[in-house]
């Protein structure tokens, strides 16, 4: 061995260059070419499906000569692109990766119908979202307090409602209204709004007013949880989104945990 090569192998540079030679004909030998596109069988048939699915026919010769081209020129594009690290600090590109990796991980769920006991649960536990307010249909027949004949005539307009009398019949205006409970204690005050909505349905009473004495008729009562047969497809589509949430951000959680996060002040 020749005195030149002898030193020249004791350098650690010599060792340096020689390792990433290794290294880079491990990785063509493993890998291959990073700059070699392959466009296999997969690649093609994947296009001539898209093109089909787009146009409703199959892509005569020439059409798919001119994809593949496109797709070409578009995947060595996307891989310079990533050769010069423009995929990073680019905002649109994170959103569509991360983007990504949530619809796979939707993808990878077992589709399933929920139990009655799932939809119970999850009812429970979001109880709001379905719960309409709760809507009260009134009629009101009002008596001033200021005139002394007003408790009289009250007993008296009472006494023929009792009889099976026509409210509309007995010469008093009646005001009507189909109000929440909100509605009601803004119209009327919170005192005879709660008195109202704690009214039986269909029964003439009495009630007053600051001004007024009153007789009140609840006529319909709306609201709460819908039917349960009418609420299931909802309930079913809302529990499978739901699922679907919970999954994503366990797996963010879980990708998470493989990092260390440093703040720098």
């Amino acid at each position: 061995m020749t005195p030149w090569l002898s030193r020249l192998r004791k350098e650690p540079t010599f060792h340096f260059f020689v390792i990433g030679a290794l290294l880079f004909v491990g990785h063509r030998l493993v890998i291959g070419d990073p700059r070699t596109i392959v466009v296999g069988a997969g690649v093609k048939s994947d296009l001539e499906r898209r093109f089909r699915d787009e146009n409703g026919r199959k892509a005569s010769p020439d059409e798919l000569q001119a994809i593949l081209k496109r797709w070409k020129g578009e995947e060595a594009l996307y891989r310079e692109a990533l050769r010069e690290r423009l995929d990073r600090d680019d905002a649109t590109i994170r959103i569509v990766l991360a983007d990504k990796m949530r619809a796979r991980t939707v993808q990878a769920m077992p589709k399933r119908e929920p139990t009655d006991a799932e939809l119970d649960n999850f009812l429970a536990l979001h109880l709001g979202a379905y719960e309409a307010p709760w809507t009260y249909a009134f009629e009101l027949v009002s008596f001033p307090k200021a005139d002394p004949a007003s408790e009289k005539l009250r007993t008296g307009y009472e006494a023929a409602l009792a009889t099976g009398a026509s409210p509309a019949k007995l010469g008093r205006p009646i005001l009507s209204g189909n109000l929440t409970r909100d509605d009601l204690k803004e119209k009327f005050g919170p005192v005879l709004a709660d008195a109202m909505c704690g009214l039986p349905v269909g029964k003439w009473q009495d009630l007053q007013g600051d001004k007024d004495l009153l007789l009140v008729r609840i006529t319909g009562l709306v609201g709460g949880i819908p039917n349960r047969s009418d609420l299931r497809p909802r309930l079913v589509s809302d529990w499978t989104a739901w699922r679907q949430q919970q999954a994503i951000e366990q797996m963010i959680e879980d990708v998470v945990k493989r990092y260390r996060i440093e703040a720098i002040p």
